[in-house]
């Protein structure tokens, strides 16, 4: 759905974070919801996951559902993707569905497919 203007989901209590002090580079996996506010040169698998207006990712993302309030560049392979209003994302999204709030930065080849792997 475009255009939702909603805020973004809230995870569960029970949730990993990658705090906005944190920079990494490398490869991150999770099998809880995530919540991504630092830097990640590098690529992240997770379940859920929450991109907080604060992070900056360049690399693939696999998770079964994606809420971006910030920076991402690269490749996302998920179920659910949702992009908020302060959300920029640049790369190719393969996903069943996906929602993007008006104000959103997107430029991104989109891959309307189911995903069995996120």
């Amino acid at each position: 759905m475009i255009g939702k203007n909603s805020a973004s989901p809230m995870l569960s209590p029970n949730h990993s974070q990658i705090n906005v002090d944190v920079r990494i580079r490398g490869t991150i996996t999770v099998s809880e919801p995530l919540v991504m506010a630092g830097q990640l040169d590098g690529d992240i698998k997770a379940g859920e996951l929450h991109i907080a207006s604060t992070a900056i990712v360049s690399g693939d993302v696999t998770a079964q559902n994606v809420t971006i309030d910030g920076r991402v560049h690269g490749v996302i392979v998920s179920d659910e993707v949702y992009l908020s209003a302060t959300a920029h994302f640049e790369g190719q999204l393969n996903c069943h569905g996906i929602a993007i709030d008006n104000g959103a930065y997107v430029d991104a080849k989109f891959i309307k497919e189911p995903v069995t792997n996120g």
